[in-house]
């Protein structure tokens, strides 16, 4: 990851707003090392979209932040599966990014959200360099880039039940503890999942939302490359933790509910470990790492 003088660096989330907050986190992280952050949001008409009114009420929170909606046309499949039509949306997306980036000031980088993976065309064309940044933990992306080379060889996660699945870096997880996206491994959704991961490791990096005494394991699988086998595997960063604490949200503004109780708890005395949804993984880790550090 460069470093030393000002640097201008664009994020690019994917859909929802669950995407957009952590980038926000990450752009104000970049503004305390004295760098230059512009959040690049796809705008398409339906309901995958993150609304104006959030945009407008995180930018209102984050006034050193620019934020800058891409317009641009919704998933040609409205009946598909919402993993495939968001990967749709966003493989349209890039002509408006690469546009986009053409017309802004040069961008020192590019930072990717892990699903936008087909950015990584328009990087390549404009000869801007891409990192991607992972909100989670590196025990997840150590799972998820081994994914495609480890599920060949197994059943669907949803037929193995309590099965142990053994990724490098990670402990055993049980199948059917595995993220629901992946449970079906003749799904399209696993498809465009494994097509996802694949691509992970062209990035120049990958920046997580952890920090390296927290999770040796997967870190020193990931750095010796096993987790991507024959393969290159991009240098992993630790920017965590990065955490929203609920005063500058694109919701009420409120603080949430969970963090009200962990200021309660003891410090450290509360650890959180979870393959569900998406959003359910963010928010534990992230709640995880705020009672560790705030």
């Amino acid at each position: 990851m460069v470093t030393g003088k000002k640097r201008t660096f664009v994020l690019y989330p994917s859909l929802g707003v669950g995407h957009l907050i952590p980038m926000v986190e990450l752009a104000k992280h970049l503004l305390r090392h004295g760098h230059g952050a512009l959040i690049a949001v796809v705008n398409p008409p339906d309901t995958d979209a993150v609304s104006v009114a959030a945009v407008e009420r995180l930018a209102a929170a984050n006034p050193a932040i620019a934020f800058r909606l891409l317009p641009v046309p919704a998933s040609p499949d409205a009946g598909a599966d919402w993993v495939k039509r968001d990967l749709d949306t966003l493989r349209l997306a890039n002509p408006v990014l690469r546009d986009f980036l053409l017309r802004s000031q040069p961008a020192t980088a590019l930072i990717l959200d892990m699903f936008c993976v087909d950015a990584l065309d328009v990087a390549a064309e404009l000869g801007v360099p891409a990192y991607f940044f992972f909100a989670s933990a590196a025990g997840d992306l150590a799972m998820f880039l081994n994914l495609p080379y480890l599920y060949p060889t197994l059943p669907s996660f949803r037929d193995m039940s309590e099965a142990l699945v053994r990724c490098p870096g990670m402990p055993p997880v049980r199948a059917m503890d595995m993220p629901l996206t992946v449970q079906d491994r003749d799904s399209d959704r696993i498809k465009v999942r494994m097509y996802q991961f694949r691509r992970i490791p062209e990035g120049r990096g990958v920046l997580v939302n952890s920090f390296a005494w927290l999770e040796p394991m997967a870190l020193r699988a990931l750095g010796d490359g096993v987790c991507v086998p024959g393969r290159p595997t991009p240098r992993v960063f630790c920017v965590g933790p990065l955490v929203n604490d609920g005063s500058s949200t694109a919701g009420s503004g409120g603080r949430h509910e969970c963090l009200a109780w962990l200021d309660t708890q003891p410090k450290r005395s509360v650890v959180f470990l979870c393959f569900g949804s998406k959003d359910a993984c963010s928010v534990l880790i992230a709640l995880f790492l705020y009672h560790q550090f705030y």
